[in-house]
């Protein structure tokens, strides 16, 4: 099937356009970015916790990708052009949201660049998105099966487009005022970069995995609150529930991410008076306290919704995204420094 027929049957069979978890301004760099200062951006990139970026060329083609675990393994001076990939997949701008989605999650990639029919980068998608976007898909389709949604009695139609804005705008507006802060933890915590650069590979996986076991929790509550099977005397039960089943998936992950920086990383990236084992006991640490963190938010964030008379749809969502990026950044910080005794410089 070539671009066009697939671009043509997207349309035809109503399908999400892949704009919709595309991240239109993707890190790039230029193929003579030396690794040194790709290391830099890839930290100071916006509060956004990325380890790909493209390359782009000087007509804004797509040149290629880098990881930032290849650009700590080369010398500092090294163009990453030199060890660039360039025979990774990449997706047409004009394919749907599900086909990339599923072609990510059944192939394991982490990073699809995007690229319009004259191979000019647009955007790139990322793993944990594309993941986000094929549960999501499938929890309304299952719930459209057991009658959660679909012809369940709902105002959504009785608003009109205005009233639909209002509603919306200030939570929209207002976490985006406050997500700002989560660009300026990390502008705080910069000399930490600088001291263990190490810690920018790690801070991603931090991110992620809270924003998975956030949404996890959200998502199980909020059906739980639609199918109205729970009352607010059993609110505590939740809450309860929830903290013990965090504590474990925290064990889990803890076990994980030390096991993963101790026998994965570079001992040549350990500075001098740090060990590896020592540092792996902070991120993972840091890791199952997000977890918690996270589980926790996830589960609050739609009972008070219903408190407060709102919509958990409207608020939760948003709200979590926000949340859980800034707690988790804190959280990742403050562990990771206090326990390696390194000493932030505002």
């Amino acid at each position: 099937m070539t671009d066009e027929t697939a671009g043509d049957f997207a349309l035809s069979a109503n399908l999400t356009p892949l704009s919709r978890i595309t991240d239109k301004s993707p890190l790039t760099l230029k193929p003579d970015t030396s690794c040194g200062e790709a290391v830099k951006l890839f930290s100071r990139n916006g509060g956004k916790h990325q380890t790909m970026a493209c390359i782009r060329d000087a007509e804004g083609h797509f040149a290629g990708v880098v990881c930032l675990h290849d650009c700590l393994r080369h010398q500092v001076k090294d163009p990453v052009s030199r060890f660039a990939r360039t025979d990774g997949p990449v997706a047409g701008s004009d394919r749907s949201a599900e086909s990339v989605a599923h072609e990510m999650v059944e192939g394991d990639i982490e990073f699809m660049p995007v690229i319009d029919r004259k191979k000019r980068l647009v955007g790139a998608v990322e793993g944990a998105r594309a993941s986000r976007f094929v549960v999501d898909t499938l929890q309304e389709d299952a719930q459209v099966f057991v009658g959660l949604s679909g012809p369940m009695n709902d105002d959504y139609f009785q608003h009109s487009v205005w009233s639909d804005f209002r509603r919306r705008f200030p939570w929209v507006l207002g976490l985006a005022i406050a997500g700002l802060a989560a660009g300026y933890v990390v502008h705080i915590y910069e000399s930490a970069l600088d001291a263990l650069v190490i810690l920018a590979l790690y801070m991603p996986m931090v991110a992620d995995t809270g924003g998975n076991v956030g949404t996890q929790s959200a998502s199980l509550v909020t059906r739980l609150l639609t199918t109205g099977s729970i009352r607010w005397k059993e609110a505590v039960a939740v809450m309860w529930r929830e903290v013990r089943v965090s504590l474990l998936m925290a064990a889990m992950l803890f076990a994980f991410a030390f096991l993963k920086v101790f026998l994965i990383s570079n001992v040549a990236d350990v500075p001098e008076g740090m060990t590896l084992e020592g540092i792996g006991l902070a991120i993972a640490v840091a890791l199952a306290a997000q977890v918690v963190s996270a589980t926790l938010i996830g589960a609050l964030l739609p009972l008070g919704a219903i408190a407060v008379r709102q919509d958990p749809a409207v608020v939760s969502g948003p709200a979590l995204t926000t949340i859980v990026d800034l707690t988790g950044l804190l959280l990742y910080f403050t562990i990771t420094t206090m326990m390696l005794g390194i000493v932030v410089v505002h």
